[in-house]
């Protein structure tokens, strides 16, 4: 590893569709040049795989995040990601039906975990997605970087509508394609900010990935190429907000078992109810 794969996966973070030709712009590389960097990143288990996260609001669900002591792991259907942090600490994504239905997983977490060390819930509204995003999402879902011109072909929507609804998505949120590092190997450092004032927290716009807002207060995830640029930021979000929760990952994961569950579901009921 060298400061190169680390820009590269530093740029995969931020954008997990972005083409090999755009990252080896960015880095002054030769597409030769990053096409071995970035296959050589996969052979050597760098990066595992590439994940679609899904809002649970697209396929009509609340979500909340919350995070509890590490002492112990906890495993549910409702639990959509789950990143392992230093501070002996483990942050779930988790979905429900309703808000109370949120405040009751977690209260079935907390029976076996104790109490939360931070939870969030922001105020959201569930979508019914349509037919023609369904099927792309799914496609997405089985492989994440897929050229919408290889999509078209299988489930026969224009390769420009396809490009179109995936700008749309991802703008709003609704999904975002993530690579899964091991972050051990790739000796860079992912972190989370949440606070009550995260939206004066700008700094952070440079290395975020990720960001959940309401109103004032959020979480935003960065990734950064060592532990003293981290620390650089974590000093500016101080002096800004000292009651910021600061949470560095040592490992995370995506499951989508449940989100291509539920968008199968949807199209299901909507067939029925044509019939």
């Amino acid at each position: 590893m060298d400061g190169i794969d680390k820009k590269i996966i530093i740029s995969l973070f931020k954008d997990g569709r972005i083409s090999q030709r755009k990252i080896a712009e960015d880095v002054n590389l030769s597409a030769t040049s990053l096409n071995y960097r970035f296959n050589k990143l996969i052979e050597d288990g760098v990066i595992r795989s590439f994940k679609l996260t899904v809002n649970p609001n697209f396929y009509n669900k609340y979500y909340a995040f919350v995070s509890f002591k590490n002492e112990k792991d906890f495993n549910a259907p409702f639990i959509n990601v789950k990143i392992k942090c230093l501070e002996e600490l483990n942050v779930y994504r988790i979905h429900g039906e309703s808000y109370n239905d949120l405040t009751d997983k977690i209260s079935t977490m907390a029976k076996e975990l104790g109490d939360p060390k931070m939870t969030y819930i922001p105020a959201q509204t569930p979508v019914k997605p349509s037919g023609v995003d369904i099927e792309i999402v799914k496609e997405l879902l089985k492989n994440p970087r897929a050229e919408p011109s290889d999509m078209a072909k299988v489930i026969n929507i224009p390769t420009k509508t396809i490009q179109r609804r995936i700008s749309a998505l991802i703008s709003k949120d609704a999904i975002k394609v993530i690579p899964i590092v091991d972050l051990s190997k790739a000796d860079i450092v992912v972190f989370g900010v949440f606070s009550k004032i995260v939206t004066k927290l700008s700094m952070l716009d440079n290395c975020k990935f990720l960001s959940f807002v309401e109103g004032e207060r959020g979480l935003t995830v960065c990734a950064v190429e060592n532990i003293k640029v981290a620390e650089g930021y974590v000093k500016k979000v101080r002096e800004i907000d000292n009651e910021a929760e600061v949470m560095i990952a040592t490992e995370y994961d995506i499951s989508n078992d449940v989100a291509l569950k539920e968008l199968e579901d949807i199209e299901n009921r909507a067939i029925t109810s044509v019939k």
